[in-house]
């Protein structure tokens, strides 16, 4: 991998505006979805006395505030998932825009990486990502040594080679980079 024509493709594609903010509002959305899905039950119980408007402002709450309610690292890993998840999906969006065809040899790291991102982003005690949706978070993690921040971790290392992989891959298929 030569990293030198990676960061001169990312400056291409992100000196365009909708890369950027396409990046930015995914791993806001992503970020937005894990503070939903840990608060969803304060939510539908605060509804009924706060009505749409009352719920939106507690969430808008929940959302600047959530580093407050975790632990920082799964805080921090969180922040780094969902900012290689915006960055991972926008170079994916490019690809496909430019190439008009499947992912390559990029897609499965990809979607491993996606899948693991999504399902344990934070800690097992405030039961962050989509494993609490299935109610195994403080079952099946507990057993972990670091208690799921090893899943998390992982994520981040798959993310970042699914990132890496897919941008090399868009050098080396010299693919005319939109200017």
């Amino acid at each position: 991998m030569d990293f030198k024509s990676i960061l001169s493709t990312w400056k291409i594609i992100f000196r365009s505006w909708k890369y950027a903010v396409l990046a930015v509002f995914v791993a806001l959305l992503f970020y937005s979805l894990n503070v939903f899905i840990n608060n969803w039950k304060t939510f539908f119980s605060f509804y009924p006395n706060l009505g749409f408007f009352g719920t939106g402002k507690l969430f808008f709450t929940l959302l600047l505030g959530f580093g407050n309610t975790i632990r920082l690292s799964s805080y921090v890993s969180l922040i780094a998932i969902s900012s290689l998840f915006g960055l991972l999906f926008t170079l994916i969006a490019y690809k496909i825009n430019i190439l008009k065809v499947a992912l390559g040899s990029g897609g499965i790291f990809a979607s491993l990486g996606i899948f693991l991102g999504a399902l344990v982003p934070g800690c097992i005690a405030c039961g962050v990502g989509l494993l609490s949706l299935f109610g195994l978070s403080a079952a099946f993690l507990a057993f972990l040594p670091f208690q799921g921040l090893e899943l998390s971790v992982l994520s981040i290392f798959i993310l970042s080679f699914a990132i890496l992989k897919t941008s090399d891959d868009m050098c080396k298929c010299n693919i005319r980079l939109q200017k």
